[in-house]
């Protein structure tokens, strides 16, 4: 004669709809009747059109930026990137280590010089004095710029700052800047 296995009874569980306690038939039965699986059908497909929802706003608003947006989008990131690079590096204008905030200031002026927004040799931590109060401070920017990279660096810059004044991004270039410097920021958060 074969015996017949009985199967174990199943644990008692809350209905993840109702949350009243049911004894389930099979194993995998998450809800108490007809009632709440109906119920919890009508909300899972409520939730996947909500995300279906977001997801088509989200493009619908990534066509409307315009050029400018991406520009500040990228350059958010690049100056962050900047901030990262030089966290253990004083000001480069006035050497200063402690203030509120400090920006990513750029040698070259990124309203005037396009071509060297995203430069990294034009572009270095700089306290929110120098950048904004004193509009720079270029003359001790220069001399802490040639301490950091060279003076061959800071000439090359200087010779090439009117080939590169006006250069017109696209909006796939500004995409592929602001990915290259997300990337090199989480390699940065790696190392440190």
């Amino acid at each position: 004669m074969k015996k017949t296995k009985i199967a174990p009874k199943l644990k008692d569980k809350p209905c993840r709809q109702c949350r009243k306690i049911f004894s389930p038939k099979v194993p995998l039965q998450v809800v108490c009747g007809l009632e709440c699986a109906v119920s919890l059908a009508k909300e899972k497909q409520k939730e996947k059109e909500e995300r279906e929802w977001r997801k088509r706003k989200r493009e619908g608003l990534e066509k409307l930026k315009t050029i400018t947006v991406y520009e500040q989008d990228a350059r958010k990131v690049f100056q962050m990137w900047v901030r990262l690079r030089d966290k253990s590096l004083p000001c480069i204008s006035c050497d200063v280590e402690t203030s509120p905030q400090f920006d990513g200031g750029h040698y070259f002026k990124a309203e005037i010089y396009s071509g060297l927004i995203f430069h990294e040799d034009n572009c270095w931590k700089q306290c929110c004095r120098c950048n904004r109060d004193l509009h720079g401070n270029e003359s001790n920017y220069r001399i802490g710029l040639v301490k950091r990279i060279g003076e061959d660096r800071v000439k090359w810059l200087e010779e090439n700052k009117d080939r590169l004044r006006t250069v017109k991004y696209s909006k796939e270039e500004l995409i592929e800047i602001k990915k290259k410097y997300l990337q090199k920021i989480k390699e940065l958060k790696v190392k440190n």
